[in-house]
């Protein structure tokens, strides 16, 4: 074990009289969106180290089984009453809920603003209030177009307590989800500072696995991520789109170390505490042109006889007016190394074949039924 894995080891916190759960993890946590993505992934490891979870979100069809230590509860976190019993009830809130499509930042701005900033300023002053730890996920999107310091100059990665927060202008309405986690952000850490609040900022760079995003017409409406919108375009043999050519730049991180990441977090809050976190994998830093080759190549291998195409379009053309896009994400992961010892490992390449097969598995049999046998 090398110091900086002692050293977090060691840093639990204090929680008073509390029981702790493993290796100094708080005993109660609800986890606000445990059915997405994440949280199907997330609660599972958290249970597994001693935890006792409220799992809250308004469907857990995707968390799929869980033990005694897991309460379920299918409901939207606006629920009266809902917020005041989980905060009373639990030792840290791990806050998950959004709203992050980017297809909808410019078509309905004012949803993704309300369920990333206003819905969530209840809770945040329920923490405050309670004192209890608030674990708030935000976006890498804060950082915005590219990495800059804090005098505008271009910089290689984007980190923490040093980088500027690039945005787009107003008419660029693409810019709505990233203002409105930031504006948390802002309320966060001002609730820390001048009000006792205990907090942990995750910023997640482009996380991806198995269970991923929705397909289109088949358990969801509009355009969902990039990977999955991908993997939409391959089990339908139709082109994979690239905005602009697909120049960006994003590097990719893979479910099961970032859960890792956030694992350390919980159980060491004394290292966490009132700090921000990127959590990502500059080791996988691609274009989105990449990305397509790449995932084509993976889905070839378990498809015999598939022949994926892709196909340039203009950001407008397949976001609508108003779109705009991050040049590059690339994290420095400086922090999270030092202070929780936090070592993503899985390179790009090994990721895939996983993600394509939950993707075939799930949904090749729903898409033939709907529109029959998809050409190579």
């Amino acid at each position: 074990m090398n110091n900086a894995d002692s050293e977090a080891d060691e840093a639990t916190g204090d929680l008073g009289d509390r029981t702790l759960g493993a290796r100094g993890a708080p005993a109660r946590i609800a986890v606000l969106g445990a059915g997405g993505f994440i949280g199907s992934h997330l609660v599972p490891a958290l249970a597994r180290r001693g935890c006792e979870i409220d799992a809250v979100d308004a469907t857990l069809a995707k968390l799929g089984p869980t033990d005694a230590r897991v309460r379920r509860l299918e409901a939207r976190i606006d629920r009266p009453g809902l917020l005041e019993e989980l905060v009373d009830r639990c030792d840290a809130v791990v806050s998950l809920t959004a709203l992050c499509n980017p297809a909808l930042y410019n078509t309905r701005p004012l949803e993704v603003i309300d369920a990333n900033y206003t819905d969530l300023v209840p809770l945040v002053k329920l923490c405050t209030a309670r004192g209890r730890w608030l674990i708030h996920f935000s976006t890498c999107e804060v950082y915005g177009r590219a990495g800059r310091d804090g005098d505008g100059r271009p910089t290689a990665r984007m980190i923490e307590d040093a980088s500027a927060l690039w945005l787009g202008p107003v008419h660029r309405e693409r810019w709505s989800y990233a203002c409105a986690k930031q504006l948390l952000e802002r309320v966060i850490f001002a609730s820390g500072r001048h009000h006792g609040l205990p907090f942990t900022i995750v910023r997640p760079f482009n996380v991806i696995g198995p269970r991923m995003d929705f397909l289109p017409d088949i358990d969801g409406e509009g355009r969902p991520r990039v990977l999955a919108a991908f993997m939409s375009a391959l089990l339908r043999g139709e082109d994979l789109l690239l905005v602009d050519g697909g120049r960006q730049r994003r590097s990719f991180i893979f479910i099961d170390d970032f859960v890792d990441g956030v694992v350390r977090i919980v159980e060491r809050r004394s290292a966490a505490e009132g700090e921000i976190f990127n959590l990502g994998n500059p080791a996988n830093d691609v274009t989105i042109a990449e990305l397509a080759a790449l995932l084509g190549r993976a889905y070839r291998a378990q498809v015999l006889g598939a022949a994926p195409r892709t196909r340039v379009v203009t950001a407008e053309e397949l976001y609508g007016v108003g779109y705009d896009d991050s040049e590059e994400r690339v994290p420095d992961i400086a922090k999270a190394e030092a202070r929780l010892g936090f070592r993503p490992r899985t390179p790009l390449l090994e990721m895939l074949p996983a993600i394509v097969a939950d993707y075939i598995e799930r949904y090749a049999p729903l898409i033939a039924a709907r529109v029959g046998p998809v050409p190579g």
